[in-house]
C-alpha cells in the first residue's frame, strides 16, 4: 500500500511540473519581448530603468577605470561597425577595467536612418540614445553622456572620443595606474591666444571635474554649440587645480588613416590614438597592431610620458575666451539649464571625411 501511495504521489508531481513547464514554454517569447523591450528603454539617458548592466558588459565591477563614450552620428554605423571589430573588442575582454558605448541621437534623422539606428541597437546593445533636438549641440551631447555615465558607473576616467579615433586601449589602460586622478584635462590642446583648448575629439576628464560640471549643469555652467569650447570655459571656471595635459605628439589630430607612416606593427607603442581613420584603416591597424600584441605580450612595457608644465609647451595663457575665434567660430556662451539655441544649430555637421583637413597645421 505504501509504494503504491509513494507511486501516486511521483506521478501526480510529474503531472504538476509538466503543466507548469508547458505553461512557461508558452509564455517565453512574450518574456523575452518584455526583457527586450525594457533592455532598448534603458539605452535612453531619460529612462527611469536605464542602467549600463544591459549594454554587453556582463557585470559591474565596484570601480572601473576608465569609461570610454564614443560620440557618433545615428548615419555612422560602418564607423560604428569597424570600432566593434577592432578596439571594442578590448573594451569586452577587460571589463573590470573599462566600459565602453556609442552615444548617438536622432535629431534630424530620415525615417530609414531612424529605423536603422535602431534596429542596429537591437542587434548589438551597445549604443545610448541622447535626446538632442539639434544637430550643432555637441557641449549637450557631452554633457548628457558624462551624466549618464557618471549616475551609473563608478570609474575615475572619462574619455570622450570620436567615431573616427582608433584608440590603443591597452596602452591606454596601462598608463592610467600612473596618471593623476584629480583635476587632469588631457588631450590634443589647440594651442591658440585666447581660444586654448583640449580638441573634444579626444577629451580625457577625471571624475571629481565630471562631478564638479554637474554641479553646475542647472546654475552658472555655461554651453557653446562646440564641445571643447565648452569645456574649455569649464576648466576655467573651475575651483580646482586643473593639470592641462597637451599630448599632442601621441594624440594625432591630422588625418591619420591616410597615411602610411602610421600603419607599423609598433604603431600603439609611439602613439596613444589616432584621429581621421575611417573604416578600412580601423581594421588595417587594429591588424597590424594586434600583430605585435599577440607575438610578444610579454615584451610590451608602454612609456608612460611625463606630464610637462603647461607653459613650457604652449605659451598662451589657457584662459578661454570665445572672441578669439574668427566670427564664423564665435558664439557667445549662453546658460546650460536655458538648452540654448544658435542660429547654425539645424544645420548638420560636416566632417573632415567629406570636406579634408581644415588646419594647415596640428602642431599646436
Amino acid at each position: 500500500m505504501t509504494s503504491r501511495w509513494v507511486l501516486f504521489t511521483l506521478l501526480l508531481c510529474l503531472a504538476v511540473f509538466e503543466g507548469l513547464l508547458i505553461t512557461m514554454l508558452s509564455h517565453w517569447p512574450s518574456v523575452l519581448d518584455t526583457s527586450k523591450t525594457r533592455i532598448q528603454e534603458a539605452l535612453y539617458v531619460s529612462s527611469p530603468v536605464a542602467s549600463s548592466a544591459y549594454l554587453f558588459q556582463p557585470r559591474q565591477p565596484r570601480k572601473l577605470l576608465l569609461v570610454v563614450a564614443v560620440l557618433s552620428h545615428a548615419a555612422r554605423k560602418a564607423r560604428r561597425d569597424a570600432i566593434r571589430e577592432t578596439w571594442f573588442s578590448d573594451c569586452r575582454q577587460r571589463t573590470d577595467d573599462v566600459f565602453c558605448a556609442f552615444f548617438t541621437d536622432q535629431a534630424g534623422l530620415d525615417n530609414e536612418t531612424s529605423s536603422s539606428v535602431r534596429k542596429e541597437s537591437q542587434e548589438n546593445n551597445d549604443l545610448v540614445f541622447l535626446e538632442v533636438e539639434d544637430n550643432l549641440a555637441f557641449a549637450e551631447r557631452l554633457l548628457q553622456a558624462i551624466a549618464w555615465s557618471f549616475q551609473r558607473l563608478k570609474f575615475d576616467f572619462f574619455l570622450r572620443i570620436d567615431d573616427d579615433h582608433f584608440l590603443c586601449l591597452d596602452r591606454l589602460l596601462y598608463e592610467l595606474n600612473y596618471r593623476p586622478k584629480q583635476a587632469l584635462y588631457w588631450g590634443f590642446v589647440h594651442c591658440r591666444p585666447k581660444i586654448v583648448r583640449v580638441d573634444e575629439a579626444w577629451l580625457m576628464l577625471t571624475r571629481d571635474l565630471i562631478e564638479e560640471i554637474l554641479e553646475k549643469r542647472n546654475s552658472t555652467l555655461l554651453c557653446s554649440p562646440y564641445g571643447d569650447q565648452a569645456v574649455a570655459i569649464w576648466m576655467g571656471n573651475s575651483s580646482k587645480n586643473v593639470t592641462y595635459f597637451m599630448d599632442n605628439h601621441r594624440i594625432v589630430h591630422k588625418s591619420a588613416g591616410k597615411d602610411q607612416k602610421f600603419f607599423t606593427k609598433d604603431v600603439c607603442m609611439k602613439y596613444l590614438s589616432l584621429h581621421g581613420t575611417y573604416p578600412k584603416a580601423m581594421r588595417q591597424l587594429w591588424l597590424v597592431a594586434s600583430v605585435f600584441r599577440q607575438r610578444t605580450p610579454e615584451a610590451i612595457a608602454y612609456t608612460v610620458n611625463k606630464i610637462e608644465p603647461f607653459d613650457k609647451l604652449c605659451p598662451h595663457s589657457p584662459r578661454f575666451d570665445y572672441r578669439g575665434f574668427i566670427p564664423e567660430y564665435q558664439f557667445k556662451p549662453k546658460p546650460c539649464y536655458e538648452n540654448p539655441k544658435w542660429a547654425l544649430s539645424k544645420e548638420r555637421h560636416v566632417g573632415r571625411e567629406e570636406t579634408g583637413e581644415r588646419y594647415s597645421s596640428y602642431r599646436r
